[in-house]
């Protein structure tokens, strides 16, 4: 486990990127249940996600297309609830994940002042 790991982020904060975290875990890792969704989010360093915020969100992306379910025995227990990206998930990650990423460089400029910065350099050519 990471140290970032055991950081808690806000929840806004989280709001925003867990769904595209969430899904890029199952396309990349998948089929998963549940548990190890939560385990690779901890482990990169999102914090501890409870299944009160997990399971509603996976249950959205079943609705909307992006994963499909199966249930698989367990070997000790009983049969867990496992998820799928399907071809329009991929899709969907692929696109969201470049929008984010420009979102990011956005945000982390505003953030940062830089954009303040070249407004300053920008105009003092002006006077």
């Amino acid at each position: 486990m990471t140290e970032t790991s055991t950081r808690e982020w806000p929840a806004q904060w989280l709001r925003g990127a867990l769904p595209l975290c969430v899904l890029r875990i199952v396309a990349d890792e998948g089929p998963l249940h549940g548990y190890v969704i939560a385990q690779s989010l901890e482990h990169a360093g999102l914090g501890a996600i409870g299944g009160g915020t997990l399971y509603p969100l996976l249950g959205r992306f079943e609705r909307d297309g992006l994963v499909t379910t199966d249930w698989v025995a367990g070997e000790n227990g009983p049969a867990k609830k496992v998820y799928t990206v399907t071809e329009q998930g991929s899709r969907y990650v692929a696109t969201e994940a470049a929008r984010w990423a420009e979102f990011s460089e956005i945000t982390t400029r505003a953030i940062s002042g830089a954009q303040t910065k070249e407004r300053e350099h920008d105009h003092v050519g002006e006077r």
